[in-house]
């Protein structure tokens, strides 16, 4: 363990600007998440995935061997191709634009908010924080970048949608389930949007670490340290970031380290 790393955040325990900082970032997490995934049901309502369905049952058969189980592997990765492209022409939709919209601005926010964050954490003062309605941010920012980013989030989101929607048609079809009670499954995982939960979430932290680290370089910050919430949830990689902490603050790793990671950086 590096000596002067920064010590843990005991994410129950908190008090002071860190309590304000983690309160808020929460805030801002479920705040975008909602925005997010109300834009999301609102694109995908009514999506019809029959000719999916109906390709997968000419593929279905008993995993009874260690053949028919690289089979199923094989069909299940076809049946989630099959799911993305349908989910790939919602784009086509009027409602696409209002879903990047809603992308764009949830990490907007979280970058305003992280550099906020960083500046009363390096201040050590809670004034610097602003208002309770601070997360919803405006101003300018790299217009290409957020659409890019916009993208890698729906991308992810997407992909992790289809592949939750191809496992469960798959146990149905190999169930004898039938049509209705599938397509009410897919569209069960479609309202769930656990896909789009997750993607948001972490993107938002990336966007608020981005903040933060862009605080500490205007106050000429040196060194910093990952530091973890101590809660028992903690992954290996994180604490092994934590561990090695201090870096210099331009090579120091940036959370999220993983999804829904909530480990944050702290001066040195």
């Amino acid at each position: 363990m590096a000596a002067g790393r920064a010590p843990t955040l005991q994410l129950g325990q908190l008090t002071g600007v860190w309590a304000a900082i983690y309160r808020r970032r929460d805030r801002l997490e479920q705040h975008a998440a909602s925005q997010v995934l109300a834009a999301w049901r609102e694109l995908a309502a009514g999506l019809d995935l029959t000719a999916v369905m109906t390709a997968l049952r000419q593929q279905v058969a008993p995993a009874e061997s260690t053949a028919a189980a690289d089979r199923r592997r094989h069909v299940q990765r076809v049946t989630t191709a099959a799911v993305l492209a349908q989910l790939a022409r919602l784009a086509s939709r009027p409602e696409w634009p209002q879903l990047v919209a809603a992308l764009t601005a949830a990490m907007r926010g979280g970058r305003a908010a992280g550099a906020r964050a960083g500046h009363a954490v390096a201040a050590d003062d809670g004034g610097e924080l602003g208002d309770e309605d601070y997360d919803q941010a405006d101003g300018e920012g790299d217009a290409d970048a957020e659409l890019a980013a916009a993208y890698t989030v729906t991308a992810a989101a997407l992909r992790g949608t289809a592949q939750t929607i191809a496992r469960a048609l798959l146990t149905a079809a190999e169930q004898g389930t039938d049509e209705r009670a599938m397509l009410d499954q897919a569209a069960a995982v479609i309202t769930d949007g656990a896909a789009w939960s997750t993607s948001i979430i972490t993107a938002v932290g990336a966007a608020w670490t981005d903040g933060m680290t862009a605080a500490y370089q205007q106050r000429s910050v040196q060194q910093l340290s990952v530091v973890t919430v101590g809660d028992g949830h903690v992954c290996s990689a994180c604490i092994t970031a934590e561990d090695n902490s201090p870096y210099p603050a331009a090579t120091a790793p940036r959370p999220p380290l993983h999804p829904l990671c909530r480990c944050t950086l702290q001066p040195t």
